[in-house]
C-alpha cells in the first residue's frame, strides 16, 4: 500500500491531495494561500513576530480540521506556486527538488523568526517577499499539525 500526500500550495487557496496506490482517497480545498495569507497578516517587511503569530493562528485553524481526516504518511510533497516561492527563496534552481527534514524546516523557520525580531535580513540571506514568509508558515504548520517528518519541494 503506497500512500502519498501532496499540498498544492497556491496564491489564494491550496489543495491537499492524498492518494493510495494511485487512487484519490482525500481531496480537500483549503482557504489558505501564500498571497491571501500575506495580504491579510504579513503587513511589515520583514514581518514582525505579531504578523507571524497571527498567520500561524489562521493556518492552524484551517489545518486542525484535517488532522483527523488525513491518513498518516511521513512525507509531504509540496507543489504549486508556493513551492516555487520556497525554491527561489532558498536560492535553489526552479527545477530543483528540495528534501527537508522536519528539523531543517524548523531551522529555516527559526531564521525567519530571528529576522522578524530584528536581525538584519541580509545576515540570513532571506527574500523580502511576504509571500515567502507566508509559504514557510503554512509548510511549517502542515508538518507540525498533520504530523509529517519530511518535506519534498518541487515546482
Amino acid at each position: 500500500m503506497t500512500l502519498q500526500t501532496t499540498l498544492q500550495l497556491g496564491t489564494e487557496t491550496s489543495t491537499l491531495l492524498c492518494t493510495q496506490d494511485g487512487h484519490v482517497v482525500l481531496q480537500q480545498e483549503l482557504q489558505l494561500g501564500t498571497t491571501s495569507l500575506a495580504r491579510q497578516w504579513m503587513r511589515h517587511t520583514p514581518p514582525t513576530p505579531l504578523d507571524i503569530e497571527h498567520a500561524i493562528e489562521v493556518t492552524e485553524d484551517v489545518l486542525m480540521t484535517l488532522a483527523v481526516k488525513l491518513a498518516r504518511t511521513e512525507q509531504l510533497q509540496l507543489s504549486g506556486s508556493g513551492a516555487a516561492l520556497i525554491l527561489q527563496g532558498v536560492g535553489a534552481a526552479p527545477d530543483a527538488v528540495l528534501i527537508w527534514s522536519l528539523e531543517e524546516v524548523e531551522d529555516q523557520f527559526n531564521r525567519i523568526a530571528m529576522v522578524s525580531q530584528g536581525r538584519p535580513i541580509g545576515h540570513e540571506a532571506l527574500p523580502t517577499a511576504p509571500e515567502f514568509y507566508a509559504a514557510m508558515v503554512i509548510v511549517r504548520e502542515c508538518l507540525h499539525h498533520l504530523r509529517f517528518t519530511e518535506l519534498v519541494v518541487k515546482s
